[in-house]
């Protein structure tokens, strides 16, 4: 017979987890912020910002943001110093998150804490390790990014690669149906001019810039059943607004 005295302790192992791993993020997050993102970002390089009044107006839950991609995580520090630095979110309203590739997330200690600060991960099923791939869909790693999307704020990559002029992949289209989240167009330029060496940042008097564009009108998107046509639709749209031009 399976002993289950212990089971009892399992809910607050569990809560007591949870707890750590927050306050664990807290740190993580206060730590990016005064010690990186602010003398690198603000003072050391300059990060102009355009349309970001529409943050006060959006919910705090099931928003994603829909970006360019043109490095690993600088983009994402500074859509973080963003949102709880200059715009002062408390941490949680709104959990902010950013999707990532599963092996991008395994390089380093750097990316590890990048992951525990808020990476969301899945296999890509077309590249992996700066090689083309064809494999099934990481449903696993579409779920966390739903439950990414249905909890907070999450920043997205379209084209799910750095690699300049991209195509925007068919399944965000599909990602947008099934979660209706509110969809918001997000332009990064110049961050790619910060690396010194691949994705190694340290290049200084530098501008950047993020443009907030309005959220796509998805209404009519949301109540009809979803179309390969559709969702190429609405990929033009985003195109338009966060396409490489080359």
């Amino acid at each position: 017979m399976r002993d289950t005295r212990r089971l009892p302790l399992l809910p607050a192992r569990l809560a007591a987890q949870a707890f750590l791993q927050r306050w664990l993020r807290r740190g993580i997050i206060a730590g990016f912020g005064a010690g990186f993102t602010v003398p690198y970002m603000q003072v050391l390089n300059e990060v102009q910002v355009e349309g970001d009044d529409l943050l006060e107006r959006l919910p705090l839950r099931n928003v994603v943001f829909l970006s360019n991609h043109q490095t690993y995580f600088m983009e994402a520090l500074a859509f973080f110093d963003l949102v709880y630095v200059r715009h002062l979110f408390p941490l949680e309203r709104p959990m902010l998150r950013f999707s990532a590739a599963e092996e991008t997330m395994k390089k380093n200690v750097l990316t590890a804490l990048m992951h525990l600060a808020g990476g969301v991960t899945l296999k890509r099923s077309f590249r992996e390790g700066g090689h083309d791939v064809k494999r099934d869909v990481d449903l696993e790693g579409v779920s966390r990014v739903l439950e990414a999307i249905r909890d907070g704020w999450l920043l997205h990559y379209p084209a799910g690669t750095t690699r300049q002029g991209a195509p925007l992949r068919a399944g965000v289209a599909r990602l947008l149906h099934d979660s209706r989240a509110v969809a918001v167009p997000l332009r990064a330029d110049g961050f790619r001019e910060l690396l010194l060496h691949q994705q190694l940042p340290g290049k200084l008097f530098r501008a950047c810039r993020l443009r907030l564009h309005e959220p796509l009108d998805l209404e009519e998107f949301y109540e009809a059943p979803y179309t390969r046509e559709s969702g190429e639709a609405v990929l033009r749209q985003l195109e338009e607004r966060i396409g490489d031009r080359i």
